[in-house]
């Protein structure tokens, strides 16, 4: 069985970008333990805690060549609010997170089509810090023609499992734009 398991649907929406942050409660396994035999419901386990990167939730795409000003933008890319939730599974040894991230494209007047392809990545993170798995995905946006700006709509699935006493408030989902080297300094 695979540490984790990520999967990824898409959504197209060409609305404009603003939605607001939402934050789920998790509820754990229905069974029987201890605390229903004694009356009291089993208290629910928490979610894994998300948040998308700081320095991480916006992207510049330059056109090819040396020019780094505004005329030299093809697009520009923002990772608006995410909503999600997680439910626990297999006897609560492990936890599956759905989540809704939602990614703005603007255009830029360097832009030579109406499409292009946003990298972003998904790790997950002890609440250490250390990451024990990341995968990146490819988002296309297309705007359409006439306008400037659109939205897609990621749904993604995150499977953690658990071992010993830990639960899903063990853990961080980190997302974010996988930026090059240039494109972090930029940001700085």
């Amino acid at each position: 069985m695979p540490l984790l398991n990520f999967t990824k649907t898409y959504l197209r929406a060409g609305v404009l970008f603003g939605a607001v942050l939402t934050t789920t409660a998790c509820s754990g396994s229905i069974d029987t333990d201890m605390f229903s035999v004694f009356g009291s419901p089993k208290p629910p386990l928490p979610c894994p805690q998300v948040e998308v990167l700081p320095g991480a939730e916006t992207i510049t795409i330059f056109r090819e060549g040396e020019g780094r000003d505004l005329v030299d933008v093809r697009f520009e890319g923002i990772i608006a609010p995410f909503s999600g939730q997680c439910q626990y599974v297999d006897d609560d040894t492990a936890v599956v997170v759905e989540l809704i991230l939602r990614i703005g494209a603007t255009k830029g007047p360097a832009a030579t089509s109406q499409t292009e392809e946003f990298p972003f990545f998904v790790a997950i993170a002890e609440r250490t810090g250390e990451i024990i798995a990341k995968k990146i995905f490819y988002s296309p946006v297309e705007v359409e023609e006439g306008r400037r700006r659109a939205t897609v709509q990621e749904e993604l699935e995150q499977r953690i499992p658990l071992t010993g006493l830990k639960t899903g408030g063990d853990y961080v989902i980190i997302i974010g734009f996988q930026l090059t080297r240039e494109q972090m300094d930029l940001q700085s």
